[in-house]
């Protein structure tokens, strides 16, 4: 039993979260040889675990590296449903542009993955592993830091922790990371977002697309037969309105900012909506602990990065723990954690200040931004060499790669 008294289980490594992002890195550690301990909140497939509900992931090709480094993606591949172009419009006036995945040589620009697959593959893997040990539920009641360890309270059997590093991976509503410390600067939107599956009656042929209209962006991501993804921004007001209507007057408000161009809306699924915000920690490490994905940012869904910048921050922290491993160094000391996070640092702002501004300039109908958008849309579509560039900055193919993201796995010496 957990406390005061109890026996803490010694380990290198504690995974807060046992969420895709937190079991993806316990699979990229686990050639490291190192002993990990994964904590997971939520019973093992259980139907609540918000990271596996029936939402879709959109993973960019950089994503789908580090899914071959760590040797899942050929479980992931069968159901994933590959983007081979994306066209940019806004409604109501002439601007557009076109995306192709031609202009970086790429199998896809990305990929549409059910969140289950991912969730099933990656939980498959740590079931079969020998290092990890993974348990749900155990939930974390508290942190506290003392000389060479971190202690690790857990409230039910599965026993308390000590460790070298305690990773939080349990999402942007921990309340871990305030507890020891960890300051956060948040912003909400006024908008959420409504998320569906949609069917049309023509095949996609592989396209995604980005409609600004005037409500805000509305994404429509292939996956399967004459079906997408749809992600709708939208004032709270509206969205709930818009989930609450019969489907045949939802599909019809769908298709009259939408248009034609996907064909004719023929059915919905079922429609939820989330809120958003934009979240940054101003420090994601201390005293042996460090945050990643939604636990050290999140940004606005706008133009589908949040997951694949929490893999990032994966493929980042387990190269500077294999190169502490490697050097002998203490894989939580702030020297090992301090570069992870000055690392991180630039990329993660620099996401979240281009998905934040997408939203203000496109979801403004201010006189005469109409006409700069279009005309910034028509700009772009005429220059080849800057759609290569931010393709290649989208699909995680940019700027010094860490190992995982080009496809290697890490391989002690």
């Amino acid at each position: 039993m957990s406390g005061a008294n109890a026996v803490a289980h010694e380990t290198d490594v504690v995974i807060i979260g046992g969420g895709l992002v937190g079991a993806s890195l316990a699979l990229a550690l686990e050639p490291l040889e190192l002993s990990i301990d994964v904590l997971e909140s939520i019973p093992f497939n259980h139907d609540a675990q918000p990271s596996f509900d029936e939402r879709t992931i959109a993973l960019t090709f950089g994503s789908r590296r580090v899914f071959e480094a760590i040797g899942i993606w050929s479980e992931i591949a069968t159901d994933a449903c590959p983007i081979h172009s994306i066209h940019v419009s806004d409604q109501g006036h002439f601007g557009c542009t076109h995306l192709d995945r031609s202009l970086i040589n790429t199998d896809a620009l990305g990929y549409v993955v059910p969140s289950r697959t991912l969730g099933h593959a990656l939980l498959n893997r740590l079931q079969d592993s020998i290092s990890i040990r993974y348990h749900a539920p155990a939930v974390v009641a508290s942190l506290q830091t003392d000389g060479d360890f971190v202690h690790v309270q857990v409230d039910n059997a599965s026993g308390d922790r000590k460790a070298r590093l305690a990773v939080l991976a349990d999402g942007g509503r921990s309340p871990l990371g305030q507890q020891i410390g960890i300051r956060r600067l948040e912003k909400s939107y006024p908008e959420v977002v409504l998320v569906a599956m949609v069917a049309t009656d023509q095949d996609h042929q592989h396209r995604a697309y980005e409609r600004f209209t005037r409500h805000g962006p509305l994404a429509l991501l292939p996956a399967g037969h004459q079906r997408f993804a749809l992600a709708w921004t939208l004032p709270e007001t509206t969205a709930k309105a818009y989930a609450e209507l019969s489907n045949d007057d939802f599909l019809s408000r769908l298709q009259m900012s939408f248009g034609e161009r996907a064909g004719v809306f023929c059915h919905v699924g079922k429609r939820n909506t989330y809120a958003v915000g934009l979240t940054e920690l101003y420090q994601p490490v201390s005293g042996r602990v460090v945050a990643i994905g939604n636990a050290a940012h999140i940004v606005h869904p706008v133009a589908g990065q949040g997951f694949n910048l929490g893999l990032r921050d994966v493929a980042e922290l387990a190269e500077n723990l294999f190169a502490a491993t490697e050097h002998h160094q203490d894989l939580g000391s702030m020297a090992v954690l301090s570069h992870y996070a000055d690392h991180r640092r630039a990329q993660t702002r620099r996401v979240q200040h281009f998905t934040d501004g997408l939203l203000r300039i496109f979801s403004n109908d201010y006189p005469g931004l109409n006409l700069l958008r279009s005309a910034g849309l028509q700009t772009l579509d005429m220059m080849p060499g800057v759609k290569r560039h931010l393709l290649r900055r989208t699909a995680g193919l940019r700027g010094p790669l860490p190992q995982l993201a080009r496809g290697l796995p890490l391989c002690p010496n």
